[in-house]
């Protein structure tokens, strides 16, 4: 009875249901995958390398597994899940019908073997965004209960969410008109219509009072970063007040801040050690999750993507050396938070990290670490506003269903850069933003059939997206810093006479 279940591809049965393993192959993989985790933890433990070779070395054992997991079936173009749904939304060819034949095999042991390798990316990802809502507390609550003025982090604040908004609008502008050259368009056949959800798309004044939360408790369940904030800027004014009139309790809440800060990070450090191995799901999982073959007909979309992402980086490069940061000796350190962001596609995941080497590494002041980087997280993201934004634009110019004049073109510029100030920094941002772009324009009838193409390439394409973002949001902290004299790492400099220069405004600062 046993083996015909195992080898039964009825999805029914509890090996399926239960186990995700109803067939040999599915076991094979399964204990390939996990017994080449095992080996890697070997290896780590025994030659101690640096973290950042152990992510890149699971990098490439999940690149390699995924790459040999779909040879093995063919590259298939087009599948159907084991419920009879479609995995790939983009429709086959009809005139070659070889590809709207559904591959059994591939669906249901590889399926499966997504599954167990999911598991240890959710355990991973769930760990990491468990921290971050006490990690964004207790950085603004600390920051803001401090005794004293503090007006270089609140105009440091400013200045970061300037470099953001600014960020998205070149990264929108250049994006739309790279994908307007290539005509990335050309050849799809939007048909159809269909509604889309309002809620994505919303007028500034609402973007702005829902973050402000209407209750105390709801914001720490529902993981919203700028409603924590909210709450814990109030909390630490409040304890800042207070000080004047009760001194030691007020110390004594700051005190209880500092020891939370460093159990929360003790945690933190103990799972970011699980990294390596959670990297290897990932990379896995983006590449087995889907059928691959389908890259053939969106091949030019996903490679105007990432020329522009590649584009995003150097001109955050750029910005940092004119704004006088040595950009090679800065990407020495903020290339760790960068990794992250790849493998884990989440800017709130890799949160807690980027607001550890900002202030240990390019040794940025903590109290402007702790407002300005969770902000980097849920506005102004680069890529997912700018870059996503641009390449939806130019796909419906050059689609024909979008006429770009000087009027619409600024029109779009404009919804991009407010849209962006809604947009949360998680895994599978492209519907919001194509919702909020398309709305904005007016054109929320073309979103099924838009993001019907668009919504296809965002495993792949988020990867690359959140390391930009990742990226922004160190630069802009790091240029805010800078111009606030809140940047203490004079090596990162990039002219000994601003070097000097700073030194002499401490010092007069000091007496």
């Amino acid at each position: 009875m046993y083996l015909n279940l195992l080898n039964s591809t009825d999805n029914s049965n509890p090996l399926h249901d239960f186990l995700s393993i109803s067939t040999w192959q599915s076991f094979v993989s399964i204990f390939i995958f996990f017994g080449i985790m095992l080996l890697l933890w070997f290896w780590i433990k025994k030659t101690k390398m640096r973290f950042i070779f152990r992510v890149l070395l699971g990098l490439a054992f999940g690149l390699v597994i995924g790459i040999v997991v779909q040879a093995i079936n063919n590259f298939p173009y087009n599948t159907a899940d084991p419920s009879g749904s479609m995995i790939n939304p983009i429709i086959p060819d009809p005139n070659d019908p070889n590809k709207n034949i559904p591959n059994d095999i591939y669906v249901l042991w590889v399926h499966e073997f997504s599954i167990w390798v999911n598991f240890f990316r959710m355990v991973f990802l769930n760990a990491i965004l468990l921290m971050t809502v006490p990690v964004v507390f207790l950085a603004i609550a600390r920051s803001v209960s401090k005794p004293g003025k503090d007006a270089a982090s609140k105009k440091g604040t400013i200045i970061t969410i300037a470099i953001l908004l600014l960020n998205v609008a070149v990264m929108f502008i250049i994006t739309l008109f790279i994908g307007i050259a290539f005509n990335i368009g050309n050849g799809f056949t939007i048909s159809g219509s269909g509604s889309y959800d309002k809620a994505a798309s919303k007028p500034l004044p609402q973007i702005i009072w829902d973050y402000v939360p209407s209750n105390f408790v709801a914001p720490f369940f529902l993981g919203a970063i700028i409603p924590v904030m909210v709450i814990a800027g109030l909390i630490g004014l409040a304890v800042k007040k207070s000080s004047k009139r009760h001194p030691e309790y007020m110390q004594k809440i700051r005190a209880g801040f500092d020891r939370w800060w460093t159990v929360i990070m003790s945690c933190l450090m103990f799972i970011i050690k699980l990294m390596p191995y959670a990297v290897m799901s990932m990379v896995t999982y983006a590449i087995v999750s889907r059928p691959i073959g389908y890259l053939v007909q969106i091949g030019i979309v996903i490679g105007v993507g990432y020329l522009c992402l590649v584009i995003a980086l150097i001109w955050h490069s750029l910005l940092l050396t004119l704004s006088g940061i040595n950009p090679f000796k800065w990407w020495k350190f903020a290339i760790k938070p960068v990794i992250q962001g790849f493998t884990t596609q989440s800017s709130n995941a890799t949160l807690p990290l980027t607001m550890e080497v900002l202030k240990d590494d390019i040794k940025v002041k903590e109290n402007l670490v702790g407002i300005s980087a969770p902000l980097t997280t849920t506005m102004g993201l680069t890529a997912c506003a700018g870059v996503q934004a641009g390449i939806i634009v130019s796909f419906i110019v050059t689609a024909g269903l979008f006429d770009l004049t000087a009027a619409n073109f600024f029109i779009a510029l404009i919804v991009v850069v407010v849209a962006s100030l809604g947009i949360a920094g998680v895994p599978g941002t492209a519907s919001v933003v194509t919702a909020g772009v398309l709305g904005g324009l007016c054109l929320g009838t073309l979103y099924v059939p838009v993001y019907a193409i668009i919504g296809a390439l965002d495993g792949l394409f988020d990867m690359g997206r959140t390391a930009v973002n990742v990226a922004g949001g160190l630069q802009a902290t790091t240029i805010a810093a800078r111009l606030t004299n809140c940047l203490e790492n004079e090596d990162l400099m990039l002219f000994k006479w601003s070097r000097l220069r700073r030194k002499r405004k401490r010092e007069k600062a000091s007496k």
